[in-house]
Order: structure tokens, then C-alpha cells, then sequence
């Protein structure tokens, strides 16, 4: 059971005056394109974003439109708000620049989850850690929550204050770190 939670971003999240996730991706707007190869593994789909207007009519009846409980928080607090509304125990998470979800990088990532029983598990592309772009339990909602209400919350601090594994991505194929 997994939930899908796509990371859709604010004001901020927009480009050629147009929201990041209604540019074309294969002859449909990114965010459907996403909503679709994630329905192929995921039980729901929700997507956070604080322009919910613009993406709702993009959006079927049956994903879940939602906004941050903790404003101007970035990403962290997206995550935050997609993890707190889930109804599955495990949630893959992307951002809504996110071209080729792949489910399987997904699977690994989860498989990865279960088998080393950490809070987290994220892939490391080109080198860096893509906190946004992996797959989380939802009981770090807990640890998230009290992490936002800090003044100075950061991707990195938060990282640090939760169990993670990672798979480095290197010409399309898997490797365990």
C-alpha cells in the first residue's frame, strides 16, 4: 500500500508565466503525465501545492489536492503536509519538475525502505542526494513536525535527524550504497 505525493510547489514554481507542472510532457501537461505513471504502482495520489486553483482542473476527481500546514517552509513543508494526509504507511515522493517518474527506481527505493528498516530511502543522481525524489514513511511526519517549528529548518538538518538509505543512479542502473 503506497501512497503518491507529488510536490507541486507555490507562486515561485512557475515558468514562461505558466505553472511548472501544466508545461507539456509527452502531449499533456506534466502534472497528468505524473498522476499517470505513478498510478501504476501508488493506492492515492496527492498533490501539494499553495496554487491549488491553477492545478485543479488538471487534476481527476480522485487525487487529492492539498496546501502546507506550515507556510513558507519550501519543500519541507510540502512533504510534511503530503506525509500528515496519507492513508498508506509508505509514500514516494516527487517534485513537480520531475519529468520521468520511474517506478522502478520507485520499487527499489521501497524495497530498499522495508529491507534496512529506515525513515527514508533516496537516490543520489549526479552525484547529489535528491531529498524530494524518494520514498519516506509517514510516521516521520512526527519528527518533521516538531522539525518545522524550529526557526531554522533546513533539508540537511532534517535528513540528519532521521534514518535514511540511499541508491546511486548512474546510466539507468541501480546501485546500493
Amino acid at each position: 500500500m503506497l501512497t503518491g505525493v507529488i510536490l507541486a510547489g507555490g507562486p515561485n514554481d512557475h515558468v514562461y508565466g505558466r505553472h511548472r507542472s501544466l508545461l507539456p510532457q509527452h502531449s499533456e501537461p506534466l502534472i497528468q503525465f505524473q498522476i499517470r505513471e505513478m498510478r501504476k504502482i501508488v493506492d492515492e495520489i496527492i498533490v501539494v501545492t499553495n496554487t491549488p486553483r491553477e492545478l485543479l482542473p488538471y487534476v481527476p476527481a480522485d487525487t487529492r489536492i492539498i496546501t502546507d500546514f506550515f507556510q513558507n517552509k519550501g519543500p519541507l513543508g510540502g512533504l510534511h503536509a503530503g506525509l500528515s494526509l496519507s492513508r498508506m504507511e509508505v509514500a514516494w515522493v516527487i517534485e513537480s519538475d520531475n519529468l520521468m517518474p520511474s517506478t522502478c527506481v520507485a520499487s527499489r527505493l521501497i524495497k530498499n525502505l522495508l529491507k534496512l528498516e529506515v525513515d527514508a530511502a533516496l537516490p543520489i543522481i549526479n552525484g547529489a542526494l535528491e531529498a524530494f525524489e524518494g520514498v519516506y514513511r509517514t510516521s516521520v511526519k512526527s519528527k518533521l513536525t516538531e522539525f518545522l517549528q524550529q526557526e531554522e529548518a533546513s533539508v540537511s538538518s532534517f535528513l540528519e535527524n532521521i534514518t535514511t538509505s540511499s541508491v546511486i543512479l548512474e546510466s539507468d542502473r541501480l546501485f546500493l550504497k
